[in-house]
């Protein structure tokens, strides 16, 4: 199904929206640096932007200077990078209010450790005390003060393999008010409830309504590599660009029929002007973030854990001031949640299987399947959502 719709009301919210600032630009290779200011150890290597050099301990930072992002009402950017002659210590896409020409830490600082008003979304690859033991993405902030890169001042992170971060590789980032996710070579990989208009101990993060410096910082300490980012495209979603109406075909949910505990993903790709509203559904209803779900108005939905509530027909939308439309239906099932032991009944073999997760009662150690409303607890709760398959005996 497939509705088109003028917004009407989009005209107050985008009026909110709207900063006094923007950014649209591309650099499909780096041959020139127009519009960006370097700081630090960042030069350009042949066409390649590169943040710290095999070698040489230091930091570098990069910023898009032409003009500030406006960035609350969202924005997306994608850039492909390089960690080779060594794997130390990492590099982060960097927001900030505080400095064109801005630079923080070397080391596992990465080089925004120390930036106010700054958010850093991460690729670390070397660990220290206190980091995440391991390779991995975080989005790292303390609002107004000097940010940090130790795992206290992370909002979201994800570990993942070497291969994941060193690269060649592509990554994609969008936020959108409540909610980004970074997604590597098209894999959605992280996502963060995020709004940076409350970051500030509930006041807006980044000064009128959303402005604020985007680019690249890197560091390096004892071990070293080159880090080198050889294409960036970023797009916010101000009022730069015009009236360009919503449009898309793209619309993508589970693949295979999910089991009670599973994380399930749901995708759209919308192409139109900002700022953009978005909204995903299920029947009729409209989705909100919660403990189990991230990005119900972002492009990427995840609902962790997916439980037998969640079962049904699910549509996304799509808005701005010019136009809007609504795509879907995506019917989602989900396995026979009774059926433990996936023998097609749900009987004392299942019942037993339930039991050691009731008195387990913590996930985990308790089974995900078992946990039936998604509070990571098997409790009294989901014993009386579970008698009811375990009555019928059959799955249907």
């Amino acid at each position: 199904m497939r509705l088109t719709f003028a917004l009407l009301s989009m005209a107050a919210l985008c009026a909110s929206a709207r900063a006094q600032c923007g950014a649209v630009f591309s650099y499909p290779d780096f041959s020139s640096t127009a519009g960006l200011t370097l700081s630090g150890d960042a030069d350009v290597d042949g066409d390649a932007l590169r943040l710290t050099r095999a070698g040489l301990g230091g930091a570098g930072s990069a910023w898009y200077t032409t003009s500030r992002a406006g960035l609350n009402a969202g924005f997306r950017t994608s850039f492909q990078w390089k960690i080779d002659r060594g794997t130390a210590d990492g590099f982060a896409f960097v927001m900030q209010d505080s400095s064109d020409t801005a630079l923080g830490g070397s080391g596992s600082g990465l080089g925004y450790e120390g930036i106010s008003r700054s958010v850093a979304i991460e690729f670390d690859t070397f660990y220290f005390g206190d980091e995440f033991q391991g390779y991995h993405v975080s989005v790292q902030s303390r609002g107004a003060d000097g940010n940090e890169s130790s795992d206290a001042a992370s909002l979201a992170h994800v570990l993942l393999p070497e291969e994941r971060l060193t690269g060649p590789h592509e990554a994609r980032i969008e936020y959108t008010p409540g909610a980004l996710y970074v997604s590597i070579d098209g894999e959605p990989v992280l996502f963060c409830p995020l709004d940076l208009g409350s970051l500030d101990d509930g006041t807006a993060l980044f000064s009128d309504n959303g402005c604020a410096w985007v680019g690249f910082t890197g560091g390096a300490g004892a071990a070293t590599a080159d880090q080198t980012i050889s294409s960036w495209v970023f797009t916010d979603w101000s009022d730069v660009q015009g009236c360009e109406g919503m449009d898309s075909d793209q619309f993508e949910g589970p693949w295979d029929t999910p089991q009670t505990g599973d994380r399930v993903v749901f995708r759209a790709s919308a192409a139109g002007s900002g700022p953009r509203v978005y909204q995903w559904r299920r029947g009729e209803a409209e989705l909100s973030d919660d403990s189990r779900i991230v990005g119900a108005r972002s492009e990427v939905m995840v609902i962790d854990p997916f439980i037998p509530a969640d079962a049904g027909a699910y549509s996304f939308e799509a808005s701005n001031e010019c136009s809007g439309y609504r795509i879907g239906d995506w019917t989602v099932s989900i396995r026979c949640p009774g059926d433990l032991n996936e023998d097609g009944l749900v009987d004392d073999a299942d019942f037993s299987i339930f039991v050691v997760s009731y008195e387990a009662l913590l996930v985990p150690d308790a089974d995900k399947r078992c946990d039936w409303n998604g509070d990571r607890l098997v409790d009294d709760t989901d014993f009386v959502l579970f008698l009811p398959w375990y009555d019928n005996l059959l799955c249907e």
